[in-house]
C-alpha cells in the first residue's frame, strides 16, 4: 500500500523543512480548523511542536495562523522553556557533582543539542531524559556520588536494584530520579543498544568529544560525526527496526538540522564505510532517504541514494502515515511479543523463565495498557 503524501504526519514533515530551508507559503497551510487540530495532535505525538513554531516564524507564516493555534503554539514553547531551564540547571548541578569524582561526562541526544547550540534556544527541543555517557570503570563511584544527592534508580516490581560494579556489559544504568529535580538522568555505559555497539562506541565517543566548559563545570561533547551516527542508530536501527516503533519526526528533524549545521565537519565516508561493513548499509541509505523524502534532505555525495532505497522505505512511511487506532494497537501488540521473544533462540531456558516472572509480566500488562508510543 503506497504512503499518503497528503497524510496529518506528511504535512508536518512539510512544515518542519521550513526550518530547515524550504520555502513555504500561506498557500500551504491548512485551510480549517479540522485540518490544524490533525497537524497540531501529529506534532504533540512526535514531540515536535516547538520545532513546528520556530519554522513558521521562520517562514514568516505566524501572522498568517488562526489565533488559537498561534497562542498554543507560543504556550508550548514557553512551557518548554520553563522545563528546559531546570532541565538546564539540573544538567548544570549533576555535571558539577561528577567533576567532584574526577569525571567529565559526555553529553548525549537532547543534552548535547541544547548545550551545543544546535537550536536557536532551548525552546525549540523537548528533552525526555539527560543522557550522559560516563566510563564504565567510574559507575560505581558516580551511582555513590549519585545516591548522595537524592537520585535514586526507578525499578520496576521485583526488580533489584543493579551492582554497577559488574554493569559493563550493559548499554544503561537504569534511570535515576532525586525528588530535588523533575527529570530523568541516565548513565550510558556504551552510546548505542549492545546489538549496535560495533557501529559507534563508547570508547570511540570519549577519545574525539570536545571538552566544554559549561556554566561552572566542564563536560564533553560527541563529535559532528558521532552526534550524527549516533541519531541514526537511536532513531532508525533501534526504534523503528529493532523496536518496531514509528519513525521519529523529531530526530529525522534533528538529524537534517546537525548535516546542515555541522556541514564540512561530518566524515560521511567514515559513516558509509562503517554502516556498509558491518551489514547495515541498507538501513543508512533508507534514513537518507527518509529524510530526503520527508524533509527535502540533500544526501552527501559520498552516500548516493537510488531508486531501491526509496522504494524500500515505503513501510515506514505507511507506518508514519497510519492513523487507524486498531492497526497501530496490533503493531504495538507485536512489538511486546516480539520482544518477549527475541532472546529465545540465544538463551531458551532463561528466556522462559523470564517470561513467566511477575516482572515481565507486569511490565508487559504496563506497555499494553500504555498503547502505542506513537
Amino acid at each position: 500500500m503506497p504512503a499518503n503524501p497528503r497524510s496529518a504526519a506528511r504535512r508536518l514533515s512539510q512544515f518542519l523543512s521550513g526550518a530547515l530551508g524550504r520555502p513555504l507559503a500561506p498557500s500551504d497551510l491548512p485551510v480549517d480548523q479540522s485540518e490544524w487540530e490533525k497537524i497540531l495532535r501529529i506534532s504533540s505525538v512526535h514531540l515536535a511542536a516547538p520545532q513546528l513554531r520556530w519554522a513558521l516564524r521562520e517562514q514568516g507564516l505566524f501572522s498568517h495562523l488562526p489565533d488559537d493555534v498561534a497562542d498554543y503554539l507560543d504556550a508550548i514553547y514557553t512551557l518548554n522553556v520553563d522545563r528546559n531551564i531546570k532541565c538546564e540547571d539540573q544538567l548544570a548541578h549533576l555535571i558539577s557533582a561528577l567533576n567532584s569524582v574526577a569525571v567529565h561526562p559526555v553529553l548525549l541526544k537532547g543534552a548535547a543539542a541544547i548545550v551545543g547550540g544546535l537550536y536557536p534556544t532551548s525552546g525549540e527541543r523537548i528533552i525526555s531524559d539527560l543522557d550522559i555517557l560516563v566510563p564504565a570503570e567510574a559507575l560505581p563511584e558516580i551511582v555513590d556520588k549519585m545516591a548522595d544527592l537524592g537520585y535514586q534508580p526507578r525499578l520496576t516490581e521485583g526488580m533489584d536494584i543493579p551492582d554497577p560494579v559488574h554493569f559493563a556489559g550493559h548499554h544503561h544504568y537504569p534511570k535515576l530520579i532525586s525528588p530535588d529535580w523533575t527529570t530523568y538522568v541516565e548513565l550510558h555505559l556504551h552510546p548505542v543498544n549492545l546489538n549496535f555497539v560495533d557501529l559507534l562506541t563508547a570508547d570511540e565517543i570519549l577519545l574525539d568529544a570536545t571538552a566544554l566548559q559549561w556554566r561552572d563545570g566542564q563536560c564533553r561533547l560527541p563529535s559532528p560525526t558521532h552526534f550524527i551516527t549516533h541519531n541514526i542508530i537511536h532513531a532508525l536501527l533501534v526504534n523503528t527496526q529493532y523496536k518496531f516503533e514509528r519513525l521519529s519526526l523529531r530526530q529525522l528533524f534533528e538529524f537534517v538540522l546537525a548535516s546542515q549545521a555541522y556541514s564540512g565537519r561530518i566524515d560521511w565516508d567514515g559513516i558509509r564505510n562503517r554502516f556498509d561493513r558491518l551489514g547495515h548499509g541498507k538501513a543508512l541509505r533508507q534514513y537518507l532517504a527518509l529524510a530526503s523524502t520527508c524533509l527535502d534532505f540533500h544526501a552527501p555525495a559520498e552516500i548516493a541514494i537510488d531508486d531501491r532505497a526509496r522504494k524500500s522505505i515505503r513501510p515506514y512511511l505507511f507506518h508514519l502515515d497510519l492513523q487507524n487506532r486498531a492497526a497501530l494497537w496490533t503493531i504495538h501488540l507485536v512489538q511486546q511479543v516480539r520482544d518477549i521473544l527475541r532472546p529465545l533462540k540465544k538463551r531458551p531456558v532463561k528466556t522462559v523463565r523470564k517470561i513467566f516472572s511477575v516482572n515481565t509480566r507486569t511490565r508487559v500488562i504496563n506497555k499494553i495498557r500504555a498503547g502505542p508510543k506513537n
